[in-house]
């Protein structure tokens, strides 16, 4: 297992965009046990609009993309309400 980084590199890892609030967006992932598709929700809803050059709609769309998919996985996996 590789160490974690430095602090001089840091930022490379923990970049500006996830450092708002009180708690790092990959630990409040990592607590809640969520999945990739879950994680890159939060993700992208977390740093919507604070990221430089992508507007907060880039954020958004891609944050879409992913419930979307859950949506469809969900879909597949679990039978319609009405016939449960």
């Amino acid at each position: 297992m590789t160490d974690f980084p430095p602090p001089s590199q840091m930022s490379k890892y923990s970049p500006a965009h996830y450092q708002r609030g009180t708690i790092q967006v990959w630990d409040f992932i990592a607590d809640q046990q969520l999945g990739y598709l879950e994680g890159n929700v939060i993700k992208y809803i977390c740093r919507a609009g604070h990221k430089a050059h992508e507007s907060s709609l880039d954020d958004l769309l891609k944050a879409q993309a992913y419930i979307n998919k859950l949506v469809s996985i969900t879909q597949h996996v679990e039978p319609p309400a009405a016939s449960r």
